[in-house]
C-alpha cells in the first residue's frame, strides 16, 4: 500500500527562525531516511544565507519578491535547479519567499572553523 498524501495549512504553520538573521521558514516535508525536504524560505529585506553546498541539488521556486543568487536576480515566478555538488550564498535585497525542494540537506561552508591563531 503506498503512503497516505499529505496536506499542510501551510497559512496554519508558524514561521521558524533560521541561523541567519531575517531569514525565517516553514518546513512542508522532511523525510528522515534520505534527508529529502521541501521548505518556505522568507527572507526579509537585505537578508542573507550563508554560503552553503547541496550535495544533491536543490530546486527553487521565487514565489514573491526577488532573490540574489550566483550573480544575477531572480524575481517572482522564476524557476532555478543547481544541480548536485553546487555552491553559492542567496541573498535578497528586497524581501523575497521562496518554495525550496531538496534531495539532501545542505553543507554549511560557512561553519565556525578552527582560530589558526
Amino acid at each position: 500500500m503506498a503512503d497516505a498524501s499529505l496536506y499542510i495549512d501551510v497559512e496554519g504553520e508558524a514561521w521558524r527562525p533560521s541561523p541567519y538573521e531575517g531569514v525565517t521558514w516553514k518546513k512542508l516535508h522532511f523525510d528522515r531516511d534520505t534527508g529529502e525536504s521541501a521548505v518556505l524560505l522568507r527572507f526579509e529585506p537585505g537578508a542573507a544565507y550563508a554560503a552553503h553546498r547541496h550535495p544533491k541539488g536543490e530546486q527553487y521556486l521565487v514565489l514573491e519578491g526577488s532573490l540574489q543568487d550566483g550573480g544575477r536576480t531572480y524575481g517572482a515566478g522564476t524557476y532555478v535547479n543547481h544541480p548536485p555538488g553546487s555552491t553559492h550564498k542567496p541573498r535578497s535585497a528586497e524581501g523575497c519567499l521562496i518554495f525550496v525542494t531538496l534531495n539532501a540537506p545542505i553543507e554549511d561552508l560557512e561553519a565556525t572553523r578552527p582560530n589558526p591563531a
